[in-house]
């Protein structure tokens, strides 16, 4: 496993690790939700998964007026989960949070987020709710009521519980949120809930769970995964 803890950081130091593949078309939204939280974040990393679209000049735009220091890095195309890793390698925070490219924050994700870990120093993991939405017309339109998920983009993590836990699987494209989970689980970690919205979920015709790509065995068949390693222990 791969030791990812760096030096201790003031207790307040967040990252914000942002993978991306082709986003340019909803990036400056996600970045706009996460640059007007109050506090800030202390950087936003973005790992480019080999975009062949203009994702870099949405970067290169925004980094210039930006309130947080953008670090953008470009890797060849290998998934979701090496694009956190590397980010996960980059951060200096001591408090980790992620976002997907065509996704927004909740409104004081990370005040509330900072505060209950704060509050709890024995927490390794907080949550919020998932609000699922599109876009109609230039309106956002809530899909159902927010709910519980393990979308990465509604957790705010102290980055020790990676060097517990490990990284995310790289073998994996898709389900690999739901198998870090079921491994903190197994480590007996907990993932308390907070009732308000700190994830808005899009839905478009190319995103995972909406879009022609919907992985109906996906989550089967990472629990299948996590049942086997627990009788493995027994």
């Amino acid at each position: 496993m791969r030791n990812m803890q760096k030096p201790k950081e003031h207790a307040e130091t967040v990252s914000v690790i942002i993978p991306v593949y082709n986003g340019e078309r909803y990036l400056a939204e996600a970045i706009q939700s996460i640059v007007t939280q109050a506090p800030l974040p202390n950087e936003i990393i973005i790992v480019d998964d080999g975009s062949t679209d203009g994702s870099a000049s949405v970067v290169t735009t925004l980094a210039v007026s930006s309130p947080v220091a953008i670090r953008y890095v470009l890797q060849p195309n290998q998934g979701p989960s090496a694009a956190r890793n590397h980010g996960l390698r980059l951060a200096t925070g001591a408090l980790i949070a992620f976002i997907d490219a065509d996704d927004l924050w909740g409104q004081d994700k990370l005040a509330k987020g900072m505060a209950y870990l704060r509050e709890n120093p024995d927490v390794l993991i907080i949550r919020g709710l998932v609000q699922m939405f599109e876009v109609i017309d230039t309106r956002v339109v809530p899909i159902d009521q927010p709910c519980q998920g393990v979308l990465l983009g509604c957790h705010l993590f102290r980055r020790e519980v990676f060097d517990i836990v490990g990284s995310f699987d790289e073998s994996m494209r898709l389900g690999e949120d739901l198998d870090w989970y079921l491994r903190a689980s197994e480590h007996g970690i907990k993932n308390p809930v907070l009732m308000q919205t700190s994830l808005w979920y899009r839905k478009h015709d190319t995103n995972i769970w909406f879009g022609r790509k919907h992985p109906k065995n996906t989550a089967m068949s990472v629990i299948k995964k996590h049942l086997d390693r627990m009788r493995s222990k027994s």
